[in-house]
């Protein structure tokens, strides 16, 4: 076989996988064969090792993953071309992996066992991107069926990464039987038998607590976050969402949800119930019987005289004080009284925009910020999980701001904290009518079967909705309209096996390829000694 056909093999690789997300993730179980023809390349340099160099896996396999990656991150872009940065990187991030997993088979002679080691590895990867200082898990392989709930129910014991390894083990068994030509009914069973657990438990399901509701609106004002949003005046901001919630506000209503900059103040902390908009909000909801905000802006908070973090800033004209900016989203009580807020202030930051990587060590990329309005830089973050209880019923709601909904690991700590509702404020119109904002909201239903917990999502711009704790839409609005949804949602108690243990696989899996991969170096050293 020619080396120009190996390319062409992996290319198909790169549309499949590309295939399986393009229009939101239309014809995601593609990706559970989309890695077969990588598997051949490999298998194919594995066996013709004389004829091509070392890195030759990296070489064969990167453009696979530049076309997914491109295809499915470019409009990062939109809100700086530093972000066409991202793809040549994730992709080489995932090309590694396909390299050192030939490596590690390589070492073992090859036998069959050793395709397994992918998986391994691939989890590794998975597990870094989302712990590492450059964390952008957006794709990572369970979140393929975001938009195919009636496949992956069993998300709520396993995580999104449990889908991960249903990909990865779908390719390996399938190629397998095709080279072999023989046990295809292995193959059968890994693909097809997640599914009907699936939908098992997509019929079985019931909520677990009917009577006890919380009544929500959430609103979606439509700022041009590029334009208007920083143009107009702070009062007018907020008039603009009043407006369109004013039609569905009751004395039945619980909580008004508004997105991710909402207030267009940034608010010191300390003063956080004297900002002009809080106030508006304040005296609004107090028109109602019980009605709470809750709503996001960008704040600043002092530190103690002496303390500096990684996110401090300093006063121009105080020595030895520093500050934090924050995004944050407060619980506005119907009192008013400072000592009635709560805050939560966003934890899993956007990186280059909300946190500068490797900071501690060159601290000078912090000028390299970009700049989506409002704060930039480093921000301050939360020690602990917050959440916030409702003044008037038995309503607990954990709030994710914006790209903390990626993050299953970080949602279910809202959940065992006690929420039984979660929320998500977010604005997704720097990407424009790209699939950014698309495949953002569908993060949000894996989080929703993860944690059998009713999600309602407001966003300034993309796409606000209530989702059911089986994946379920059951409203959304349309992309760039002013709107406002209402709904009653029944507040759940039960903790899903997730929600209690997180991703209990992904830990030992990513220990085993650390061993495994020192084991194959050493091993690999002592036989080019021998020879």
């Amino acid at each position: 076989m020619t080396k120009k056909k190996l390319l062409l093999i992996s290319l198909l690789s790169g549309v499949l996988q590309t295939l399986s997300w393009v229009g939101n993730m239309m014809f995601a179980p593609l990706m559970l064969l989309a890695f077969v023809p990588l598997l051949f390349v490999e298998d194919f340099i594995l066996k013709n090792k004389d004829s091509f160099s070392k890195g030759a896996v990296f070489t064969y396999s990167y453009p696979a993953f530049f076309l997914f990656c491109i295809t499915q991150t470019w409009w990062i872009s939109k809100a700086s071309l530093v972000g066409l940065v991202v793809p040549f990187f994730e992709a080489c991030f995932m090309a590694l992996v396909f390299q050192v997993y030939h490596f590690c088979r390589k070492v073992s002679n090859y036998n069959t066992g050793s395709y397994f080691f992918l998986i391994l590895f691939w989890l590794l990867f998975e597990y870094v991107q989302f712990n590492w200082d450059v964390n952008f898990p957006w794709l990572n392989l369970g979140n393929t069926f975001a938009n195919y709930p009636f496949l992956v129910q069993w998300y709520s014991i396993t995580g999104m990464e449990g889908g991960s390894i249903w990909v990865l083990l779908c390719n390996i068994v399938i190629y397998l039987s095709l080279r072999k030509r023989k046990k295809i009914y292995i193959a059968i069973i890994v693909l097809f038998l997640p599914m009907i657990c699936s939908a098992c438990m997509w019929f079985a399901y019931s909520d677990d607590n009917k009577k006890n509701t919380a009544e929500v609106v959430v609103v979606q004002p439509n700022l041009d976050p590029y334009t208007e949003q920083y143009d107009l005046e702070p009062h007018q901001v907020i008039e603009r969402s009043l407006k369109l919630i004013k039609p569905l506000m009751d004395d039945r209503v619980d909580y008004v949800l508004m997105p991710e900059s909402a207030i267009q103040e940034y608010a010191w902390e300390e003063y956080i119930d004297k900002v002009p908009s809080v106030c508006q909000l304040n005296d609004f909801v107090n028109q109602y019987k019980k009605a709470e905000v809750i709503a996001g802006l960008s704040s600043r908070r002092l530190l103690p005289k002496g303390v500096k973090t990684q996110a401090a800033r300093p006063f121009a004209d105080i020595r030895d004080r520093y500050y934090e900016s924050c995004n944050i989203v407060i619980d506005i009580p119907r009192s008013g009284k400072k000592e009635d807020f709560a805050i939560h202030h966003k934890t899993i930051l956007t990186v280059g925009v909300e946190k500068m990587p490797f900071k501690k060590y060159l601290s000078f990329v912090e000028k390299f910020a970009l700049n989506l309005g409002g704060t930039i830089g480093t921000l301050g973050t939360d020690s602990n999980t917050v959440v916030f209880a409702s003044k008037t019923k038995p309503i607990i709601v954990g709030t994710a701001i914006c790209y903390e909904s990626v993050d299953g690991d970080y949602v279910r700590k809202f959940v065992k904290e006690g929420a039984n509702l979660l929320f998500v404020a977010t604005n997704d119109g720097w990407w424009g009518n790209t699939a950014g904002h698309r495949q953002h909201f569908s993060f949000s239903r894996l989080r929703a079967i993860e944690n059998r917990r009713y999600v309602a999502r407001s966003a300034n711009t993309g796409i606000s909705a209530f989702i059911s704790p089986r994946g379920e839409v059951l409203q959304k609005t349309p992309y760039w309209q002013q709107a406002a949804l209402n709904a009653s949602l029944p507040l759940q108690t039960s903790q899903t096996f997730y929600t209690k243990h997180g991703d209990l696989l992904i830990k030992p899996i990513s220990f085993f390829a650390v061993l495994l991969l020192l084991y194959s170096i050493i091993i690999n050293k002592v036989r080019r000694k021998e020879r």
